[in-house]
C-alpha cells in the first residue's frame, strides 16, 4: 500500500472512530437524562444510579473525543516522524483509558456510599412506579446496540480507547438489568431491593474502572519493551 493510500486510510479510520464517540455522547445524553429524571419521579434508586453512570459516561465520551482529536492530529505529522507518530498517538490514547478508569471508580464508590447511607430508608417511603422499569428495560437495548456499533468500528480502526468505550457501554447494560430486577422486586413489595440494586451497581462500576486501568497500565509497561526488542 502506497504512503498515499495508507494515509488516506488512517484518516477514513480517524473520521470513523470520531462519529462513533460522537453518537455515544449523543445516546448517553438523551438516556441519562430520562435516567435522572424518571428515577427521580419514580422513586428509583437503581434508576438514578444508572442514570449516575450514564453521567459519568458523558464525562468519559468527552475526553475520549478530545483523544482522538489528539491521536488523528499527530497521525497527521510528517510521514518522516512515522515511530514517534505512533508512539504519541498511543500515549494519548493510554492517558484517555486511565482517565475512563478513574471516573468509573470515583462514580462507583460515590453510588455505593449514597445507597448504603439509604439502606435503612425502607420503612413508609413510595414505592417505584412502573415509567422506571419502561426506562430501565429502554437503556437496555439502546447500550447493548451502542456496544455492538462502537465495537465494530473499534475494531476496523484498531483504537483501544474505542474498545474502552465500547465495553464501558456493555457494563451500562448490565447494570441496567440490575435496575430492572430492583425495581421489579421494590415493585412486588420489597423496597430494599431497589437499593440493593443500586449498591451492586456501584460496586460494578468501580470494578470496571480498576479492571481497566489495570489493564492500561499493564500494556502501557509492555508497549516500550516490545518496542525495544523490535529495534
Amino acid at each position: 500500500m502506497s504512503p498515499t493510500s495508507e494515509h488516506g486510510r488512517k484518516k477514513h479510520d480517524a473520521a470513523s472512530a470520531f462519529r462513533a464517540a460522537q453518537a455515544s455522547v449523543l445516546l448517553n445524553a438523551v438516556l441519562m437524562t430520562a435516567q435522572i429524571v424518571i428515577g427521580w419521579m419514580a422513586f428509583s434508586d437503581g434508576l438514578l444510579a444508572d442514570g449516575v453512570h450514564t453521567l459519568a459516561d458523558l464525562g468519559a465520551d468527552g475526553m475520549i473525543l478530545i483523544v482522538l482529536r489528539l491521536s488523528a492530529a499527530a497521525a497527521d505529522r510528517r510521514a518522516g516522524f512515522e515511530y514517534e507518530r505512533i508512539g504519541r498517538s498511543e500515549r494519548y490514547e493510554s492517558a484517555g483509558a486511565l482517565f475512563i478508569s478513574i471516573l468509573l471508580i470515583a462514580t462507583g464508590m460515590e453510588t455505593l456510599w449514597t445507597s448504603l447511607s439509604h439502606m435503612n430508608d425502607t420503612g413508609n417511603g413510595p414505592s417505584v412506579h412502573a415509567a422506571a422499569l419502561v426506562v430501565a428495560v429502554f437503556v437496555i437495548v439502546a447500550k447493548e446496540g451502542l456496544f455492538r456499533y462502537i465495537m465494530s468500528v473499534a475494531k476496523r480502526t484498531r483504537s483501544s480507547v474505542l474498545v474502552a468505550s465500547a465495553w464501558h457501554a456493555r457494563s451500562d447494560a448490565i447494570s441496567a438489568c440490575i435496575a430492572v430486577l430492583g425495581i421489579l422486586g421494590s415493585m412486588a413489595g420489597v423496597p430494599m431491593s431497589d437499593r440493593v440494586a443500586a449498591a451492586v451497581i456501584g460496586l460494578m462500576i468501580a470494578r470496571m474502572g480498576w479492571t481497566l486501568g489495570r489493564k492500561t497500565f499493564k500494556d502501557s509497561f509492555a508497549r516500550p519493551a516490545a518496542e525495544t526488542t523490535g529495534q
